[in-house]
């Protein structure tokens, strides 16, 4: 990534942003619109130091720029991990010497939807319309800091692009009819997931109640909470991975037949920003779809506050009872779901690196000078069945790509 690629991206997804909201369809305008901004934040932190946008611990930007990006154990460039849009608007308002529109406080609004997949499909249209007019100001000031000219950036929107009243009145490009545009799509299979979580968690709920009791009356009272616990749980986890494969399934059918999917497995083609928009729309894609099934399950918890089913969650995430190896040879790890925001099972094999410790470090605390270190190749999600299965969507959602292996894996 460089100042260049970043640019073009950013005027990509502002321009993808305005387009989806010319549409009407507000939730993909702000995810597009958090991306984009990301970027050319991005892209003036790389005019003065590419190190700027290296993630705390993430060495590889380091060694890259010392001319050792080739040496061993060095990550490639492309999986190299950066900063959030919320530290690149920091460092970036220092550069900008107040010339930077809005603070950090307004600002945090615009950065929250970009990072809540999950929750800016539910934006009322009000709050939409001031996230994405805040992200546009602070794009619009870094375009000129970086001396873009305004054309070659905004394209079409060159005139409007401040007032989203006038982009919704931009005329829709003259052509021949086309198919129904992708994102209302993804949207309705959302609202379609979330009736149906919350009708299969309504079911799960009665039959679990239902099972724990039918042999109650021989059952002392600490041993029929233990049941009753366990029913439960057991009806409400089946309850998420039948309705979450189905999200799934439909996630997967609709990006197929746009012809977002298959995605390139290889890793040298993620900065071409095309290859990086389908990477984009398919992890909102599939994200969007997934948070329905947990917005059902809190639609449930709404109507049953005597029933604790969040709790009974953030119980299974903690105890981690849902993380478990896919097949024989594979190590597992867990990160946090951008769907849903419990624990997923993150895929991969792990490979014997050399360490580095002499290079930083006093001591050396790994055996041997060796780290194992895990590729992580999928990540899927037993509570709101998000699947990603390609190495640029695990990077686009966020997911640490590598990472050592966890202390019981060694």
């Amino acid at each position: 990534m460089n100042e260049k690629t970043f640019t073009e991206m950013a005027s990509r997804f502002l321009r993808a942003s305005l387009d989806s909201w010319r549409q009407g369809n507000h939730a993909f305008a702000v995810l597009h619109a958090g991306v984009g901004c990301e970027h050319i934040l991005k892209a003036l932190l790389c005019r003065h130091n590419p190190l700027l946008i290296a993630e705390k611990g993430d060495q590889s930007f380091r060694f890259h720029s010392l001319g050792h990006g080739d040496a061993n154990g060095v990550k490639p460039l492309s999986e190299a991990r950066t900063i959030g849009i919320l530290e690149a608007f920091k460092t970036a308002a220092v550069f900008m010497r107040g010339r930077m529109p809005v603070n950090e406080r307004t600002f945090r609004p615009f950065a929250d939807s970009r990072n809540g997949v999950a929750h800016s499909a539910y934006l009322d249209d009000m709050a939409v319309r001031k996230v994405i007019e805040t992200g546009v100001q602070v794009v619009e000031s870094v375009r000129a800091e970086l001396g873009l000219d305004p054309a070659d950036f905004w394209g079409e929107y060159t005139s409007v692009f401040a007032d989203l009243s006038q982009v919704a009145s931009v005329p829709a490009p003259a052509g021949p009819a086309e198919r129904p545009l992708l994102e209302p799509l993804a949207q309705q299979l959302a609202l379609a997931a979330r009736e149906r979580a919350r009708s299969g968690v309504s079911v799960a709920l009665s039959t679990g109640i239902e099972a724990a009791s039918w042999d109650e009356a021989t059952m002392s009272r600490e041993l029929e909470g233990d049941v009753t616990r366990t029913a439960l749980d057991a009806a409400l986890v089946t309850a998420l991975r039948i309705e979450g494969s189905q999200a799934g399934q439909a996630a997967e059918r609709l990006l197929v037949e746009y012809g977002v999917l298959p995605l390139p497995a290889s890793l040298s083609s993620h900065e071409d920003p095309g290859v990086m928009q389908r990477f984009h729309t398919a992890v909102t894609v599939k994200v969007m779809i997934a948070s329905g099934v947990i917005a059902g399950l809190v639609d449930v918890q709404g109507r049953h506050r005597d029933m604790p089913l969040v709790d009974m969650l953030i119980y299974l995430d903690q105890r981690g009872c849902l993380i478990g190896s896919r097949a024989s040879g594979d190590h597992v790890w867990w990160r946090e779901c951008p769907a849903c925001g419990y624990a997923g099972n993150v895929y991969g094999d792990l490979s014997p690196v050399p360490c580095r410790c002499d290079e930083w470090a006093q001591s050396c605390i790994h055996p041997g000078g060796v780290v194992d270190v895990g590729t992580v190749e999928s990540f899927s999600c037993p509570f709101c069945g998000l699947s990603l299965s390609n190495r640029g969507e695990i990077v686009t959602a966020g997911i640490e790509s590598r990472t050592e292996a966890p202390e019981e894996d060694r």
